[in-house]
C-alpha cells in the first residue's frame, strides 16, 4: 500500500481544487437525486414535514473501468438503503409523539467522489441535517475504497500493527507546526475544546497525503465550522505498510 501511495506523488500535472483531490484518472460524472417527502397538519392545524433527499453520482465514463464499477455497487448499496427510509412514517410517528410540531424537518444527503489514487478512491458522504433547534446540523465523512474489488479501506489496512500512538504523535507535531503553534501551548489557542490532541479517524486518501477531517462539536463549537489538515505521505512513510 505504502508504494502505491508515494507513487502518486510523483506524478505530474495532477487536477487540484480546494474541494476534491481528483485528476488520476479521467472520470466523467453526473449527478441525481431521489426524494422522500411527507407533510400532515399538526394538532393546532400547522404544517409539519419530513424531507429526505439523497443526490447521488452516476459514472457516465471513466478511464479505468474497475473504478466506475466499484463505484456504482457501492452507490446502489446507499441507494437501496435511502429507500428504506420513509417520511410518512416518520412524521406520523413524531407527531404522535409530540402532536405540536411544526416546520419542516431535513435530512438531506450527497455523495460524491472526492479523491482519486492509483489504486484508490475517496467518496464524501456529506450530510445537512435539521429536526429543530437553533441551526442545523452539516457533517462530511469520508469512505476509501480499493479500486479493483471495491473493498473498504481502515486506518488498519494503511499502517503498521501499533501504529496508532506513533500516527498521533507525527500528527499532533506536523498540526502544530502547522498552526505556528509550540509543543506546549495549549490547542485552545486556536479554538480547541482541550490541550490534548485527538488524531480524527474520519480521513481522506489523496495523491498528496491523508486528510484528516473533524466535524463541527468533535474538537471546535459548532461556529467553528469543519476542521481538516492533510498529513503528507513523507511524514508517515516509516509506520506505513509496504506492498505484498
Amino acid at each position: 500500500m505504502k508504494n502505491i501511495l508515494l507513487t502518486t506523488l510523483i506524478l505530474t500535472n495532477l487536477t487540484f481544487a480546494t474541494e476534491n483531490y481528483l485528476g488520476m484518472y479521467s472520470t466523467k460524472v453526473d449527478n441525481k437525486e431521489l426524494k422522500d417527502k411527507y407533510c400532515k397538519n399538526n394538532i393546532k392545524g400547522d404544517e409539519f414535514c419530513m424531507d429526505y433527499t439523497l443526490t447521488y453520482p452516476i459514472v457516465l465514463k471513466s478511464d479505468n473501468i474497475a473504478l466506475k464499477n466499484s463505484m456504482d455497487k457501492i452507490v446502489e448499496k446507499k441507494i437501496e438503503s435511502f429507500k428504506k427510509l420513509n417520511a410518512k412514517n416518520r412524521v406520523l410517528t413524531l407527531l404522535s409523539d409530540e402532536p405540536d410540531l411544526t416546520w419542516s424537518w431535513e435530512d438531506k444527503t450527497e455523495i460524491q467522489l472526492y479523491a482519486t489514487t492509483q489504486k484508490s478512491f475517496t467518496l464524501a458522504i456529506i450530510n445537512y441535517n435539521y429536526s429543530g433547534g437553533a441551526h442545523a446540523n452539516r457533517t462530511i465523512e469520508y469512505e476509501n475504497y480499493i479500486i479493483e474489488n471495491g473493498k473498504k479501506l481502515e486506518m488498519k489496512d494503511i499502517f503498521i500493527k501499533g501504529y496508532s500512538s506513533q500516527l498521533t504523535f507525527i500528527a499532533n507535531k506536523f498540526y502544530r507546526e502547522e498552526n505556528k503553534l509550540l509543543a506546549n501551548e495549549s490547542l485552545t489557542k486556536i479554538g480547541w475544546y482541550g490541550d490534548n490532541f485527538v488524531l480524527s479517524d474520519n480521513f481522506a486518501i489523496t495523491t498528496k497525503g491523508l486528510e484528516f477531517l473533524y466535524n463541527p462539536y468533535e474538537i471546535k463549537p459548532h461556529i467553528a465550522g469543519i476542521t481538516t489538515f492533510l498529513l503528507p505521505y513523507d511524514k508517515i512513510t516509516s509506520i506505513m505498510k509496504s506492498d505484498k
